[in-house]
């Protein structure tokens, strides 16, 4: 085993992590998970994660870490690379740690209950139910759709003056905004977090694996743009 192994499906949180360790030229096993987005994976990777979800990322000790918003977290400050250049840069530990948290708790998980909305409400049985439940699942999705679209407000406004979230150089932080952003879809009220997401895309180190995570998975083609 290399230093690292990333377990991951196509399409799903664990994209930020390998395209960061790409971007650093960190070597790494990649185990993918036989599973598309909307299916279940608890019974796949239980054995990794007792919560059922991926990514998780082992390391040679036989530590696992989950949670995106953690293992960029212990990569950018374990790995010179992933912090110091050349392709990744942290400028700000305090913004960075505040950041890909928000990232995490405000924008990842909003998306997951517009995502799975009968997650978070319980289902009425009995006459009517299904009507009644569609309707609370509706609204689920609608609030969770616009409260992701107000954090994302919030990081436009946090880059005004420079090019990426923490500053002008693309950091870790920028590649889980993007694959966030981009499940979200591009908006006229997010220019920068557009721009962003399509130089993420686009950017040569980058692009074959985003293809690979999401052209089947995205209505927006962000790696042909």
């Amino acid at each position: 085993m290399t230093k690292y192994r990333l377990h991951n499906r196509l399409g799903s949180g664990g994209f930020a992590v390998q395209a960061a360790l790409t971007l650093a030229g960190i070597d790494f096993d990649y185990e993918p998970i036989a599973s598309l987005p909307n299916d279940a994976v608890a019974n796949k990777i239980g054995r990794l994660n007792p919560w059922g979800q991926v990514p998780v990322l082992e390391l040679e000790t036989g530590a696992r870490i989950t949670e995106v918003a953690a293992i960029l977290g212990y990569l950018a400050q374990s790995e010179p690379t992933m912090a110091e250049g050349p392709a990744l840069w942290v400028d700000d530990w305090p913004s960075f740690h505040r950041w890909t948290t928000f990232l995490a708790v405000n924008v990842y998980e909003a998306i997951l209950r517009r995502s799975y909305p009968e997650r978070f409400f319980t289902a009425l049985e009995g006459e009517a139910s299904d009507e009644m439940n569609a309707v609370m699942r509706a609204q689920v999705c609608d609030a969770a759709n616009a409260r992701c679209h107000q954090a994302l407000l919030c990081l436009e406004e946090e880059t005004a003056g420079h090019d990426y979230l923490l500053s002008d150089r693309l950091s870790p932080c920028d590649l889980f905004l993007a694959q966030l952003y981009a499940w979200h879809n591009p908006k006229p009220d997010l220019p920068k977090c557009t721009w962003i997401t399509r130089q993420i895309a686009t950017h040569a180190a980058i692009r074959p694996l985003w293809k690979q995570n999401f052209e089947r998975f995205l209505d927006v083609k962000w790696h042909e743009m």
